[in-house]
């Protein structure tokens, strides 16, 4: 009896700080300088994860949707352009809107631990979103994954088995790995070149390592999002991955919740694209009821 009276205080107190699900818009964030950025380390077997949670106030009084984004496979490791904001700045649009944003870096990747794994990516994700879903301040029923390239198949991964994952998007997602499936050696000594495998002797066993590939391929998981909407978002003049990929990825999504957005002769690197990053705050708006 006390421990049901106890349960029902909760979860009144929650209600509380809950926003409403369908405001009419979101007045209150702070300036971008002072709002509250809370960094965070955990482990992902075993491997050491680096990230930040942005809210839109210094001083969060209510609960907040959360994005959690997620990167893509590093390329060349090429000094960021000056006028390059990175995934900070796409994390600062969306808390200009009335979201928490999480950014983080996958293992093997910037602050992070740990060497390049595709399966090992989405057991990262797994973990942090673990984490999310018991963050003070942070909505555990209205949490939005957005991945971008690499970093989308690890999302269409975990939220075909996760049902705290509300909404997703993917951008510049290939529907397959069919560009991995040759020879694994030449492919590790390109991630070697490219800082995301550290260990000299990593993987131990390359072809189970180049096997996790065709486990994870998006095409085999999309149907299975638990969630409320999906996009899928590509540019039609996209250098690395063809639009006919996302057009496969879109033939296999649930259907009903999920959208194809294709950008008018937008390349790969949409996360810099104006266009792109409008469209998916529009979308997250409208996943919730919100005003745009």
């Amino acid at each position: 009896m006390e421990f049901n009276v106890i349960r029902v205080m909760f979860n009144k107190l929650m209600e509380a700080l809950r926003m409403g699900k369908t405001p009419e818009s979101f007045s209150h964030v702070d300036p971008v300088g002072s709002r509250g950025v809370e960094p965070f380390s955990l482990l992902s077997d075993g491997v050491k994860l680096r990230g930040s949670i942005f809210f839109p106030v210094n001083r969060p009084n209510m609960q907040y949707p959360a994005i959690i984004i997620c990167h893509g496979i590093p390329g060349s490791g090429t000094p960021r352009p000056a006028d390059d904001p990175g995934y900070e700045g796409l994390a600062q649009d969306f808390t200009s809107i009335g979201f928490a944003a999480v950014i983080f870096n996958f293992r093997g990747c910037g602050e992070s631990g740990g060497d390049f794994d595709m399966m090992g990516w989405s057991r990262d994700l797994k973990a942090i979103l673990d984490k999310i879903v018991n963050t003070p301040f942070i909505d555990p029923t209205r949490i939005i994954l957005i991945g971008f390239s690499g970093g989308g198949a690890a999302a269409i991964h975990v939220a075909a088995d996760n049902p705290n994952v509300y909404g997703l998007a993917v951008v510049g997602t290939p529907s397959d790995f069919e560009i991995f499936k040759k020879d694994s050696s030449s492919i590790i000594r390109d991630f070697k070149e490219r800082g995301i495998i550290r260990d000299p002797n990593f993987p131990t066993d390359p072809e189970k390592w180049i096997k996790n590939f065709s486990e994870i391929e998006p095409k085999k998981w999309i149907a299975f999002f638990k969630g409320k909407t999906l996009l899928i978002m590509h540019g039609d003049n996209d250098e690395l991955i063809p639009l006919e990929q996302a057009k496969e990825l879109y033939s296999h999504a649930p259907a009903g919740i999920a959208r194809l957005e294709i950008i008018p002769g937008g390349s790969h690197r949409l996360r810099l694209d104006k266009r792109c990053v409008d469209a998916l705050k529009t979308w997250s708006l409208e996943s919730l009821g919100w005003k745009p």
